[in-house]
């Protein structure tokens, strides 16, 4: 299975590589390639720009939290694209841990066999970035590595500088580092591209990649990647057995896209509202994920009739899932950035506030110590968790994870539980457990049946 791809890695975070990843994504679609769009982790916000800029939806590739389904959903997403682009996350080999491989930007190069370009700071250096590059082609020489993108480039006699310190790696170019093109971040990383009104910003972008990447010989660095040996199960045509609502608007965007398809596999048909305008749609089950609903707290108290239903239809026993934002929404009270107070749907007889401070940041590992409406006890997860709020107030027991990595709402535990209603703070994927999405459908199914 021949797929032409490209993985554009940094030395660490903040070195430029999501702008320049956007701008590789607009350059290659301005050539009717079709580009398909990837982002190596946990990430919720790079995969949203990329989509929201392209004709494709962006997916996320994680070999620590669903290492199993990787090549598949590469596979599967990369489909008919001309050219697929990998955009890594904080340092090439930064992963799960100081020791292990995985989750890192370099494993799932190897896993799916992709060349890599690295994008170098050079703001302040000149020819020690032939040590850095050296270095980072050498620590593993099973990372396919054969060039760098330079960023912050003085001009072109420090660019030809940084070119002549080069051993064994070609450089593909360099950005000027008087090009103030950046992508905006909020607390939670970037922002959504929907807020984002200067369009004219990713129209710079490309137009630095343009004038300063040859654009040519990173197309075919990415074709010159060998045959995937991947096999495509074909997804099987089930019909619609159960309606399940997702709640996505600006306030609940949040949701790794391959989360729907295992749910549309398992026989769910999906049915998006909107919190803030709408009210329930007649559903079998929600999914409320996360997002930023302390930004939109007035909105969201507002339209009482929508709370009051998703509380009284999860007193009736309909299977909710929430997670992140949706596990904020579902509790009693939020209070925003500015210590107002705002009364939310009350599933739970909790509080929460923002604060300034990170609460959680990276990924967990949990047990299952109770039987949930999407995994039973005893099973083990994988997740990740970012984000500034806490419980105030949260219950003393009653918990349906335990955590042996990461953070939860309190002392190791994560996972409200109310009737049907699992609401927790860890981000799952349900690639690393489809019978999930099946365990969810299937609940849904007997509330229908009731």
């Amino acid at each position: 299975m021949q797929r032409p791809r490209i993985v554009i890695g940094g030395e660490r975070s903040g070195v430029g590589k999501s702008t320049i990843t956007v701008g590789i994504l607009l350059a290659l679609k301005e050539r009717g390639l079709d580009p398909q769009p990837f982002k190596t982790g946990p990430d919720f916000l790079d995969p949203m720009h990329h989509s929201a800029l392209l004709d494709r939806i962006s997916r996320n590739l994680d070999t620590w939290m669903f290492p199993r389904a990787v090549p598949e959903l590469f596979a599967h997403a990369s489909e008919g694209a001309g050219i697929s682009v990998i955009e890594g996350v904080m340092g090439l080999y930064d992963g799960f841990d100081g020791r292990s491989e995985e989750g890192s930007t370099a494993h799932l190069s190897k896993v799916l066999k992709a060349p890599v370009v690295l994008v170098l700071d050079a703001s302040s250096s000149a020819r020690s970035v032939g040590a850095v590059s050296l270095g980072f082609k050498e620590y593993d020489r099973d990372v396919d590595l054969p060039a760098v993108i330079f960023n912050n480039v003085a001009g072109q006699r420090h660019l030809e500088m940084l070119q002549d310190s080069l051993r064994g790696i070609e450089c593909l170019g360099g950005i000027p580092s008087q090009a103030r093109a950046r992508l905006e971040s909020r607390h939670l990383g970037l922002v959504p591209l929907g807020e984002e009104t200067e369009w004219e910003r990713y129209e710079h972008i490309r137009w630095l990649v343009e004038d300063n990447v040859d654009m040519g010989r990173l197309i075919e660095i990415a074709r010159s990647a060998p045959p995937l040996d991947v096999p495509i199960d074909d997804v099987p045509k089930t019909s619609s057995r159960v309606r399940i609502g997702v709640a996505r608007d600006g306030a609940f965007n949040f949701y790794y896209e391959d989360n729907f398809q295992y749910l549309r596999r398992a026989g769910a048909e999906l049915v998006f509202f909107s919190p803030l305008h709408d009210d329930v749609p007649e559903v079998d089950g929600l999914y409320i994920g996360g997002g930023y609903p302390e930004m939109h707290a007035s909105t969201l108290e507002g339209n009482a009739p929508l709370r009051r239903k998703i509380a009284t239809l999860s007193e009736d026993g309909m299977p909710i899932y929430a997670e992140g934002g949706g596990l904020m929404y579902l509790c009693r009270r939020l209070h925003d950035q500015e210590g107002r107070a705002h009364d939310m749907v009350g599933i739970f007889d909790a509080e929460v506030e923002m604060t300034s401070r990170l609460q959680a940041l990276g990924y967990l590992e949990a047990e299952a110590v109770r039987d949930t409406i999407l995994l039973p006890r005893g099973s083990t997860l994988r997740g990740h968790a970012f984000h500034y709020s806490r419980i105030i107030d949260p219950p003393k027991d009653g918990y349906a994870y335990r955590l042996g990595r990461g953070k939860g709402i309190r002392d190791s535990l994560d996972g409200m539980v109310s009737n049907n209603t699992l609401a927790s703070y860890a981000h799952l994927h349900f690639g690393y457990c489809p019978e999930w999405a099946e365990n969810l459908v299937a609940a849904c199914m007997r509330y229908r049946r009731r």
